[in-house]
């Protein structure tokens, strides 16, 4: 006698935040897998405008949101890779290899289905698993428009409240009702991100209206620098807007007249303070690199070059001394860099410079498992 074969989906979305458009998706395959894996994206990053709600209060969202749908759903981070896509598409599979293991399923007699509709670049990914079957799913419009969490958002934290009405009616109440619930329990992460949004929002009306003049896109060309010694990398504490309180890189525009590794160096002596001459600061640039993913920055179309400057391990780490500002760069252990405190995509350039840094994907599906348990009762 044959043995039986077990079907499950994989949808992979970010759901910042939940709405009916991802509802639906887990509607229409009701009662014809055995298990659904939903893969939350943008796990483990800092709030900001783009990422507003964390991991676990999305899978909460989704949880609430779905108890009317009979599925067995799974819901599991999903760390995003920003400069290296076969990294990410390895921890997808990582990610699918474990939910099979939690569900004791023989991948041998287990049959994997991606599921999802393709609505822009963003869902790309689907044709990185040849091995795996598909189920695309019909785009849900409403009213004759495509739902998205951007527009979502723009309605719960861009509008003065008399849009909120109108968000239930067009991205579900329920699932609106929810995330009003937490906003009403979070004021103090809510006026960040909304005075985050205003920030980005300003700055690429600014850079639309320079392009309008100039009559091309318009770039903003920064620099950051990693400078790494004796297990330390060197970082800041922000303290404007946006990523506000996060740790980035040293870094900033390019300055007038001077090509990207004069601005560093000048960066690295003016504003991190590092008390070493210009030439011998130079001559520790081990690397350079441009990052320049479209999708790095909520403040416009900005492409940054990072040098990696590697110092001589000593027991003693080069001495900062106090920043006009008083924003005191800080020496911080590799160990200790985690993506949820980092500001854009920091953590992803450290990450292409030294390998050392702590990225263990297995690790963090072990870690979620031990403390979550996401099938459905």
């Amino acid at each position: 006698m044959r043995e039986k074969r077990h079907k499950v989906a994989v949808l992979i979305a970010r759901a910042q935040g939940f709405h009916d458009g991802h509802a639906h998706i887990l509607k229409s395959i009701e009662g014809e897998f055995d298990s659904v894996l939903m893969l939350v994206g943008s796990a483990y990053r800092p709030r900001s405008w783009k990422n507003p709600f964390s991991f676990a209060e999305r899978a909460d969202f989704i949880r609430a949101g779905t108890k009317s749908i009979d599925i067995d759903l799974s819901i599991v981070p999903l760390v995003d890779t920003l400069y290296n896509d076969r990294s990410w598409a390895s921890n997808v599979r990582a990610a699918v290899r474990f939910h099979l293991r939690q569900k004791d399923l023989d991948p041998a007699i287990t049959d994997i289905v991606l599921t999802g509709f393709e609505k822009d670049q963003s869902s790309a990914y689907q044709g990185w698993f040849p091995e795996w079957g598909r189920k695309p799913i019909d785009p849900f419009r409403r009213n004759g428009a495509l739902l998205n969490a951007t527009d979502l958002r723009n309605a719960l934290f861009l509008s003065d409240g008399t849009g909120l009405g109108q968000a239930g009616r067009t991205f579900g109440e329920d699932k609106v009702s929810n995330i009003l619930h937490w906003m009403d329990h979070n004021p103090r992460a809510v006026a960040a991100i909304r005075a985050e949004a205003e920030h980005c929002r300003e700055s690429k009306a600014r850079i639309a209206t320079a392009a309008a003049i100039l009559g091309y896109p318009v770039v903003l060309n920064t620099v950051d620098a990693v400078v790494v010694m004796s297990g330390h990398v060197l970082l800041v504490r922000r303290d404007g807007l946006p990523g506000k309180g996060t740790l980035a890189l040293p870094g900033g525009h390019v300055m007038a007249g001077k090509s990207g590794e004069e601005s560093i160096l000048e960066i690295l002596r003016q504003r991190a303070r590092l008390d070493m001459p210009k030439g011998l600061l130079a001559n520790r640039i081990r690397s350079r690199r441009v990052f320049d993913h479209p999708e790095r920055s909520e403040r416009g179309w900005v492409r940054t070059e990072a040098f990696m400057f590697e110092f001589e391990d000593r027991p003693k780490l080069e001495k900062i001394t106090q920043t006009p500002d008083r924003t005191l760069p800080e020496w911080v252990p590799i160990a200790n860099i985690t993506p949820d405190e980092m500001f854009e995509d920091h953590f992803d350039i450290i990450q292409s410079f030294v390998p050392e840094l702590s990225g263990n994907y297995a690790s963090i599906l072990m870690a979620h498992a031990g403390g979550h348990s996401n099938a459905r009762a």
